[in-house]
């Protein structure tokens, strides 16, 4: 299989939509990288969702990806990326230069998550601080969906048209998300919550009883999705899980 192409595929499902996060969003997310000197995007992808705010945070942004249509999008909005190499995850930049780095939404779609934390380790400077999010398998949906249905969350680009080529290649926890950065030699490892969660979303795995989630996302109001939760319990109860890790100094 050629991963280049496997990742090109991918993209080519998708289109720029303009849409970006909202500032309280992005500074919730990614405050810990705000006023950096230089900052690697690590699966930068089209350029399309948080990259414009956060060139304009930093003093130095630099993108990467292993897709050559990843990395043409994104440079054509006027962005530096650079290509990550499919077979190892490395790239053609020296050791000790970022002071900071993103990898939004990325581990899950990798064929050696290690490898390519390794290799941001690589090329942070000491005390550089790195922030990463996955999807939280164990968010309490999923867990149900496994147990009573042994079905994994994979996310397929098109279900009507194959449910069979989910996107999802790796599953985290919020304990192997925290062992994946401790064995790539991280530090200071802090994982928590992200995105807005709801205890309605364990609807989704009851089948036609799904429409009790999709009722409550569309009608009821904030306070009754509990989405405090994720913050008090993120390993049931976060959709999605935030890592802010280090590199020791």
């Amino acid at each position: 299989m050629n991963v280049e192409n496997f990742y090109d595929n991918y993209w080519s499902g998708y289109r720029d939509t303009g849409q970006e996060w909202e500032e309280k969003r992005f500074k919730k997310v990614l405050g810990p990288l705000l006023g950096r000197e230089k900052v690697l995007d690590y699966g930068c992808g089209l350029g399309q969702i948080y990259q414009r705010q956060l060139v304009k945070s930093v003093k130095s942004y630099t993108g990467a990806d292993v897709s050559s249509q990843a990395l043409e999008e994104t440079q054509k909005k006027g962005l530096n990326a650079v290509r990550i190499a499919a077979d190892n995850s490395r790239m053609d930049l020296p050791d000790n230069t970022f002071d900071g780095a993103v990898c939004v939404e990325v581990f899950e779609h990798l064929f050696d998550p290690l490898a390519a934390a390794r290799e941001i380790y690589r090329v942070m400077k000491p005390g550089g601080v790195l922030v990463a999010t996955v999807p939280n398998f164990g968010y309490h949906p999923w867990r149900m969906l496994a147990l009573l249905r042994a079905q994994l969350p994979t996310e397929p680009q098109n279900r009507q048209v194959n449910r069979h080529n989910g996107v999802h290649i790796r599953f985290f926890s919020r304990l192997m998300f925290k062992r994946l950065f401790s064995d790539a030699g991280f530090v200071d490892v802090k994982v928590g919550s992200f995105d807005n969660s709801s205890v309605w979303d364990i609807f989704y795995c009851a089948g036609h009883f799904g429409v009790i989630t999709k009722f409550a996302h569309e009608k009821l109001p904030a306070p009754l999705h509990l989405s405090f939760l994720q913050d008090v319990w993120p390993n049931v109860f976060a959709m999605r899980l935030r890592a802010v890790v280090r590199k020791p100094e």
